[in-house]
């Protein structure tokens, strides 16, 4: 019965099935007619190349014989394009050279496979969340732009670097999604300022770039930065909640002298990291002055992390004293750098780097240690086992993992009694909310280290946290000091720390004491210890040591 029914089965196959003589259709089923939208009986004596799109005739013709699969396109009688896979093979009957095969219309699956390809290129070029531009992009385009600079030999572009102000603070106390969602709606508000021209790309994290094209000066890129920063202070709605933001922008004015968009980008982006610095909000230019400056960071963050092995740096030590009894009570350990060959480099100048490169930690270990150290053999040496020594903690020393075996194992080391450690943080300490902060304070209080709150009343903390963390000093920032005798409310704003301090049971040290008037003032309001250059300056050990020795009172 097979015989009966193939042309049955043959017409109603899934491929199409053809014979060929030359490039002469001799034969074929109904499913390879339909493919070109025509019947059997209409092809039967016709070239298949008719079919096919003129541009892939070449391969058809190279594949003449070949048992090689391939794709090829196909116009069908009604214009439509199809991808027909075709399989084939030479034969030979009754002495003539023929070409049996099989064709599959396979149109869905290359377009999808182009779909699924031209995804894959715009992700690669895009960033996933807010479908911007990404950094490979946009230096693209930036490229192509600086090529076009260099031809016209004209400046008529700028870039700008913008960062989302808070956005950290958002991200962790309403969570990532809703941080997305701040994203995406900055990227919107960003996309409604500019001209279609412009590009606006997301290089990373709570990072933009926006390329200015045909700025007619540096005003316009300006006026353009002010208008986006002014659109950022709306505020956002995240899910329920309302929440208030901004921008910080830097900006480079596109030239053709540079070599690589790489450069503007870098120029824009230290503009940028000038403006955080200034405050948040801000928005500031590039001048060759910051790439200066920023390569002379660059040779300092090398040298700061050489200064370490290389024993570069020391401690001075300035003097705590007591103001009922006029005597020296312990000492602040103070960082310095002696530099090979800039000499001492000023604390303000490089402890925010190792702050932001992470070094702190390493040196302040170092510090911690040799603070101990040395203490331990002044208490010991001039029989005075009474003196404390006072060590400044970073946040990053205080979050990390290991803080209290690391001064627990300090102390065993040196041999120091707990009682003579004081370990100083500062309020924005308080204010991280780091999960970890009050459990290490508590762990340290109960090992018998003091903690002190360092430049109390600089404007950080709310007075509710004093009461959520154990802490055993105040230290009155030397901004109010300073102002005693010159304003009232100086006074008025000691006298309320001090009162603040008796009724939680803490003790106060003012900082930053430079005149006998201060001192004087300072004691009839009964503060208790005070250190400053009116007393003493910090010092090297060996002075210290002397002051020391010498018995020197700052008594009444």
């Amino acid at each position: 019965m097979l015989p009966d029914h193939l042309p049955l089965l043959l017409d109603h196959c899934l491929a199409g099935l053809y014979v060929l003589s030359g490039d002469r259709i001799v034969w074929l089923n109904a499913r390879a007619a339909e493919m070109v939208g025509c019947t059997a009986e209409e092809l039967v004596g016709r070239s298949f190349l008719e079919f096919i799109h003129p541009t892939d005739l070449p391969l058809v013709r190279s594949k003449a014989g070949s048992a090689d699969p391939y794709v090829v396109r196909a116009v069908r009688r009604d214009g439509e394009l199809v991808h027909l896979e075709v399989h084939q093979r030479t034969v030979e009957k009754d002495g003539q050279r023929l070409i049996s095969g099989a064709v599959l219309d396979v149109t869905a699956r290359v377009r999808a496979e182009s779909t699924e390809r031209e995804k894959l290129q715009h992700d690669a070029f895009h960033d996933v969340l807010t479908g911007l531009p990404n950094r490979a992009l946009f230096l693209d385009r930036l490229e192509h732009r600086l090529a076009l600079e260099k031809r016209r030999h004209q400046t008529s572009f700028s870039v700008l670097v913008l960062d989302i102000d808070r956005f950290k603070v958002i991200n962790d106390s309403l969570g990532h999604m809703r941080g997305d969602e701040l994203l995406v709606e900055v990227a919107r508000r960003l996309q409604s300022c500019l001209r279609p021209a412009d590009t606006v790309a997301r290089l990373s994290g709570d990072e933009f770039t926006i390329l200015l094209e045909d700025v007619a000066s540096a005003a316009d890129a300006r006026n353009v930065a002010d208008r986006l920063r002014e659109e950022l202070r709306v505020p956002f709605w995240l899910g329920a909640h309302e929440v208030f933001s901004g921008a910080s922008i830097g900006i480079a004015h596109g030239s053709a002298a540079y070599a690589h968009p790489e450069d503007i980008l870098r120029d824009a982006d230290t503009a940028l990291y000038r403006a955080k610095a200034q405050g948040r909000g801000r928005c500031v230019e590039f001048d060759a002055s910051m790439h200066d400056r920023a390569v002379e960071l660059l040779e300092l963050e090398t040298s700061l992390r050489r200064a370490l092995e290389r024993k570069e740096f020391q401690l001075h030590y300035q003097p705590v004293v007591s103001l009922s009894t006029g005597q020296i009570t312990g000492a602040e350990a103070l960082l310095r750098w002696n530099h090979p060959e800039r000499g001492l480099v000023p604390p303000m100048e490089f402890i925010p780097l190792a702050e932001e490169t992470g070094l702190i930690v390493e040196i302040g270990a170092w510090v911690l240690r040799e603070a101990c150290r040395q203490m331990k053999e002044w208490q010991e040496r001039l029989a005075q086992p009474q003196l404390e020594i006072g060590v400044n903690l970073s946040s990053r020393q205080f979050q990390g993992p290991g803080l209290v075996a690391e001064v627990a194992e300090v102390l065993r080391a040196t041999g120091l009694s707990p009682r003579s450690l004081r370990l100083e943080v500062t309020e924005s300490l308080l204010m991280d909310k780091h999960p970890n902060v009050a459990q290490t304070m508590t762990e340290l209080r109960a090992m018998g280290v003091r903690i002190d709150l360092d430049d109390f009343g600089t404007g950080y903390s709310s007075l509710s946290y004093l009461h959520q963390f154990p802490i055993d000093t105040l230290k009155i920032d030397r901004s109010f000091i300073h102002r005693i005798g010159a304003s009232d409310d100086a006074l008025e704003i000691v006298n309320t720390i001090l009162a603040l301090a008796s009724s939680l049971d803490m003790e106060v040290v003012a900082e930053g004491v430079e005149t006998e008037q201060q001192l004087e003032q300072l004691r009839k309001m009964h503060c208790a210890y005070a250190q400053g250059y009116h007393l003493s300056r910090p010092v090297e050990a060996p002075q210290f040591e002397t002051l020391i020795g010498t018995g020197r009172s700052w008594a009444a």
